[in-house]
């Protein structure tokens, strides 16, 4: 009698176990595929007809009282010199961020430049093919979702989310790859581009909605967070908001959307921080004068233009965002590396001093309407761009000195019409201005009010409790 080997066996059994597995991946893949399948096609459904007018909100409102108009200066201090604010090496305010003409690597693949970063994605030539027509529609959107479900997304979707990994964007970041991947594929056609985009969000799980008025189509998208300056929406318990309009959603006015909602649960965007350090450097100088105790302290500082480009397009939210974001690794080597060889070897209380010195008399101020006609917080990297910074721009410049140079733990203070910061002295004088914040005392130091130093509060709001203390995250 002839014996099998166990060993043979063995094999055997675990050929036959592993084409089981196999024939179950599949069924479970066919499943899923034919579950998502129906899933847009009940949504197409629900495009077709339940559409209805809905009205836009004019943005919200973080700083409602006026700002001074002119820099106030702290009694017995002479007048800075008139600073002259530097031509900026591009328009004031940039441009969205626009790639750079696609190269066909393959005839189904494209490269993109994100800021810097090459990026190769496939794409179904379907998508570059379409057009919107001349009439806005329900039963338009609806054929277009249909023809997008039966086109070969999935690479797409997977290629992106992999670049998205690897550069490690957040939120805000990922839906700007998105917006990128859609302007690529349909250059200079804004219709196209947002109801792709609607496609490529919704499928990557985000919460946005897509509207029309007349021919003109709109996205707009729930945010976990408040946001300031950009008009919104509300369907059902739903805040939106057009964080993805050039004109933060000024051009809008009432239109259709649809009521129901997609069957899958969809994500708001989370903007609660801002990652910054997946953008190629592009470099740009500035250069900086300020007199402190009667000497010339000048500098010359490279920042990240490309950066600075991103972060513009950024939905303007909470102050704690911008305290709590660092400024890039080159202005770190740049203007920290500067200030170090001054403040390394000065006393705690007069590094600060120093450090308000260069932000009082180095930058030129200007109020946002003056400079922009609306309300816009900048991040780190802004003030050292834009020709004008204010208050709570100096503020969050200020207090990121401070944390790096110093060590000292600083937060934001907001009044009415002004944003200023304290500083936790290890030995506060008695005389100086201060605020209690969980049992510390915090000294003021206010980076707008020229010639103080720090314990002096700016005389209109020397007796008045700020209206909203912001903690700062201590250190990077």
């Amino acid at each position: 009698m002839f014996i099998v080997p166990q060993c043979a066996a063995a094999a055997d059994d675990f050929e036959s176990y592993r084409r089981q597995q196999q024939q179950g991946i599949h069924k479970q893949q066919a499943e899923f595929q034919s579950y998502r399948e129906q899933q847009d096609a009940d949504f197409a459904d629900f495009l077709k007809a339940r559409w209805r007018e809905f009205d836009s909100f004019h943005g919200k409102v973080r700083i409602k009282e006026p700002k001074p108009a002119q820099i106030p200066v702290a009694p017995g201090v002479t007048p800075p010199r008139q600073i002259i604010a530097p031509k900026p090496v591009a328009p004031v305010r940039p441009a969205p961020p626009v790639p750079s003409k696609p190269s066909p690597v393959s005839p189904d693949t494209l490269r993109i430049d994100f800021y810097g970063n090459p990026l190769d994605f496939s794409f179904d030539p379907a998508w570059q093919r379409y057009r919107s027509g001349e009439q806005a529609s329900s039963q338009a959107m609806s054929a277009f979702w249909m023809m997008m479900s039966g086109s070969r997304y999935a690479q797409t979707l997977q290629a992106v989310d992999m670049a998205s990994q690897r550069l490690k964007l957040d939120d805000w970041g990922r839906v700007s790859l998105w917006r990128a991947v859609a302007r690529s594929l349909q250059p200079g056609r804004k219709t196209e581009q947002s109801l792709l985009l609607w496609y490529f969000l919704i499928k990557s799980g985000y919460d946005v909605r897509l509207g029309y008025a007349g021919n003109d189509v709109y996205l707009f998208v729930a945010v976990r967070q408040p946001v300031y300056a950009t008009k919104f929406t509300r369907v059902g318990e739903q805040t939106y908001y057009a964080v993805l309009a050039d004109d933060r959603g000024d051009s809008i006015g009432r239109f259709y959307t649809y009521e129901a909602s997609y069957p899958v649960k969809l994500k708001a965007l989370d903007i609660g921080s801002a990652e910054i350090g997946f953008t190629r450097e592009v470099r740009a100088e500035r250069s900086l004068s300020f007199d402190y105790k009667g000497q010339a302290v000048k500098l010359s500082v490279p920042y990240d233009r490309n950066l600075v480009e991103y972060l513009e397009g950024f939905p303007q939210s909470e102050f704690a965002l911008y305290f709590d974001t660092d400024g890039s690794s080159l202005l770190r080597r740049s203007v920290l590396a500067g200030l170090r060889a001054y403040t390394e070897n000065m006393k705690e209380q007069e590094a600060v001093n120093f450090l308000l010195a260069f932000v009082q008399r180095a930058f030129a101020y200007k109020t946002d309407n003056d400079q922009f006609g609306r309300e816009k917080y900048f991040f780190i990297e802004e003030s050292l761009y834009f020709p004008y910074n204010d208050c709570e721009d100096r503020s969050v410049l200020f207090a990121w000195l401070v944390r790096e140079l110093t060590g000292l733990k600083v937060i934001g203070l907001l009044y009415p019409g002004h944003m200023t910061t304290a500083v936790a002295l290890t030995q506060p004088g008695n005389s100086m201005a201060s605020v209690e914040h969980l049992g510390q005392r915090f000294v003021i130091a206010d980076p707008t009010y020229i010639g103080a130093t720090v314990g002096m509060a700016m005389p209109a709001y020397a007796a008045t409790k700020p209206s909203q203390i912001v903690a700062i995250r201590n250190g990077s």
